[in-house]
């Protein structure tokens, strides 16, 4: 069985145990939230309700990690000496990120030259990880705050061509000549609408009259096209017959110090903003990265369901309910015995169940409170379920079941809200293409706003989804988080995570435990604050 939904290394204990002045890890991680729920404003001060009352720091690392002591874990805490005893990570900021400190100097100690800043929200920040100048040359390529506004934290764009580049910093027209030069141009003007669209029909190695003028038409360009420099016919030039190139992460690195990745068509990036360079238009990614304009498509975000918060706001709808997912689902009556088809239910409708059920013909039938049966093979049903024996009271608590593909979150032994979601797909003759959910009682061992998800798999090649909103890790690479690159809610999609809509998942985010300070982007289990019991089963 192939691992779940493989992300960068984690800038936390799971992946970097040990740390020192000079040896800080990168990763592209993401943003804060408040314990409470709603996600915390993340600006430079500028006076507003959430702006910090005193002196602050700017994060310039991507992380800046944020330890429990003046000191730096130790990798084997067996062998630490007395003052790295105990000292954990217990979360990070992300660059460009503005948190208050209790005092603007900060205190100088050998494992931190620059001086170590106390957060007013606990924990400790070396200053090589920040500054106090907004203005610091390191946050020239700062990303945004993540939005607070909707249910994703960033705005995403679709990859459309096999080989796009994404280059470490804005190229010159001449460079740009060499390394698309034989590229599918990932977008199309329309004479009449000037609309874009994906460009579906173009061959490998297509220039002609739809090329922009910076890759000069059909000219041969340096190095063979595509700036390899050899003979052999890059991947990305080849024809794949419509299908995913069969390549790994590795094939897909960059050529040159100048392209970090050379992306598969269907990779998405999270957009940072659109930049104008001399040789045309690129989105900046979230990491600092220079994606051309011509081979994205920004992806435009729909809420097409919400999960319920069951007893919130005078919601008169609880346990059990139904989600209607078929496209050609019914309202049907049942008179002696027999079954008739009535209006049709919207997709992604749901609807509150007595609890009756009847199986007529093979196929079974729940009664709703309107009236009318919802036939089974339509949707799914959430139902309520017993709790841990070892439960706390009032402990929160989380129920994923595979076989409804259904989540409730508890408190106690009382259902608080209730979704569908996505779970791994699983094949029980191909391990290759089998990635079903771990199943068992897990806690959440750390949440992170938004990172990047990407791995190679064997049976369907390389994905790289960058900055996935709202992740929760429970065991290993197991997470619950969002997903707004696939709507197929109810049914089993992805490669091992619990996938849900952003709305839920960032619902959830702010729900569960290890609780987010304000200003953090990410955080880490301790006992001193724990994470939220999560099981799963069949």
């Amino acid at each position: 069985m192939i691992g779940a939904c493989q992300a960068r290394p984690a800038p936390g204990p799971s992946s970097i145990e040990a740390e020192t002045p000079a040896a800080a890890t990168s990763t592209t991680a993401a943003a804060s939230s408040a314990p409470s729920g709603s996600i915390a404003t993340l600006v430079v001060n500028d006076g507003g309700p959430d702006a910090p009352l005193g002196p602050t720091i700017i994060a310039t690392g991507m992380p800046t990690p944020i330890l429990s002591e003046e000191a730096w874990p130790a990798k084997d805490p067996t062998k630490a000496s007395d003052d790295r005893k105990g000292v954990v990570r217990l979360g990070y900021l992300r660059k460009g990120q503005v948190a208050e400190v209790k005092n603007a100097e900060p205190s100088v100690k050998q494992s931190c030259p620059e001086g170590w800043y106390e957060l007013v929200e606990g924990g400790f920040v070396c200053g090589r990880y920040a500054t106090r100048d907004p203005a610091d040359k390191q946050l020239k390529n700062a990303p945004h705050a993540p939005l607070t506004d909707g249910p994703l934290p960033y705005q995403y764009g679709l990859n459309l061509t096999n080989g796009t580049p994404l280059y470490r910093r804005l190229p010159l027209r001449a460079e740009r000549k060499q390394y698309e030069h034989g590229l599918a141009v990932g977008k199309k003007r329309h004479k009449k609408t000037d609309t874009a669209e994906p460009v579906g029909s173009a061959e490998p190695g297509a220039g002609g009259a739809d090329a922009p003028s910076y890759l000069g038409g059909a000219e041969a360009a340096p190095g063979g096209g595509g700036g390899g420099g050899g003979t052999e016919t890059p991947w990305y030039l080849q024809d794949h017959k419509g299908q995913k190139p069969q390549v790994s992460l590795d094939d897909i690195k960059g050529e040159s110090g100048l392209i970090n990745v050379r992306m598969v068509r269907g990779f998405y990036l999270a957009l940072d903003q659109e930049v104008n360079g001399f040789s045309g238009k690129f989105w900046r990614t979230t990491a600092g990265e220079f994606a051309p304009v011509d081979h994205v498509l920004v992806h435009k975000p729909a809420t097409e369901f919400e999960g319920v918060w069951i007893g919130r706001d005078a919601e008169p709808r609880k346990l059990p309910l139904g989600w209607i997912f078929g496209k050609k689902a019914r309202k049907f009556t049942i008179e002696d015995g027999k079954v008739k088809g009535g209006d049709h239910l919207e997709r992604f409708t749901i609807v509150k169940l007595t609890g009756k059920s009847q199986m007529i013909e093979g196929r079974g039938y729940f009664e709703t409170a309107e009236g009318f049966w919802m036939r089974d093979f339509d949707g799914t049903v959430a139902r309520p379920t017993k709790p841990p024996a070892d439960l706390a009271p009032n402990e929160k608590w989380i129920d994923v079941n595979l076989k409804t593909q259904t989540l409730v979150a508890y408190e106690g032994d009382k259902p608080v809200f209730a979704t569908i979601v996505s779970t791994g797909r699983h094949d029980d003759f191909d391990k290759a293409k089998d990635h079903r959910t771990v199943q068992g009682t897990f806690t959440i061992r750390e949440k992170h706003i938004a990172s990047t998800m990407e791995d190679n798999t064997a049976s369907d090649g390389p994905y790289s989804i960058q900055d996935v909103p709202w992740i929760m890790y429970f065991h290993g690479s197991y997470a619950l988080h969002g997903a707004f690159w696939h709507s197929m809610f109810g049914h089993e999609r992805s490669h091992g995570c619990v996938n849900m809509t952003p709305h839920d998942a960032k619902e959830m985010f702010g729900w569960v435990g290890p609780n987010l300070p304000p200003h953090w982007h990410g955080v880490f289990a301790t006992k001193e604050n724990p994470g939220t019991r999560v099981i799963v089963h069949e």
